[in-house]
């Protein structure tokens, strides 16, 4: 019997990136889930939230780069939790400032020592001049995936304006 190549994408540098990436987010999602009882995207939306806080949702999910609509059930989610709060906009009543409670900040605290604890075993397998070779490779992964996805839509924004005309 012969012997099965893998497939060609394997090979692919965004594959292998994206492959790790993907990695590293179930291995987060399944700790987060077990030692927090709270989803990656909860995670995220309360980092933003402390970090921008007081903070419109619109804010939070430009923030992000996810729709409203999902932001916006993250924060339901996680206002019913008790871990934020939301106060009326005076002269606006369609808009709302997001603010953590003391039990949101703590569990903030407890989130931020987990990634720090997850961060730090990563980092145990390299060198610390591998750690700082590796993150500047990605940033310029990074640099050049900014440069395709630009790229990308010009032509497709190119190609919409050929079509309208």
């Amino acid at each position: 019997m012969a012997e099965r190549r893998p497939p060609a994408f394997r090979n692919l540098l965004a594959y292998q990136v994206s492959s790790t990436a993907d990695a590293l987010r179930r291995s987060a999602a399944m700790r987060m889930r077990r030692e927090h009882d709270v989803s990656l995207a909860q995670v995220r939306t309360l980092a933003l939230i402390d970090h921008l806080q007081p903070v419109r949702l619109r804010d939070v999910a430009a923030d992000a780069g996810a729709d409203k609509a999902q932001i916006s059930r993250v924060v339901s989610s996680l206002v019913s939790r008790g871990y934020v709060t939301r106060r009326a906009l005076v002269g606006d009543a369609r808009s709302a400032h997001l603010e953590l409670t003391q039990a949101g900040r703590d569990k903030v605290a407890g989130l931020f020592r987990t990634l720090q604890d997850r961060d730090r075993l990563l980092k145990a397998g390299f060198q610390p001049a591998e750690i700082e070779q590796l993150l500047s490779l990605l940033a310029r992964v990074r640099k050049v995936a900014d440069q395709l996805s630009l790229d990308e839509e010009r032509l497709a924004n190119g190609n919409s304006s050929a079509k309208a005309a």
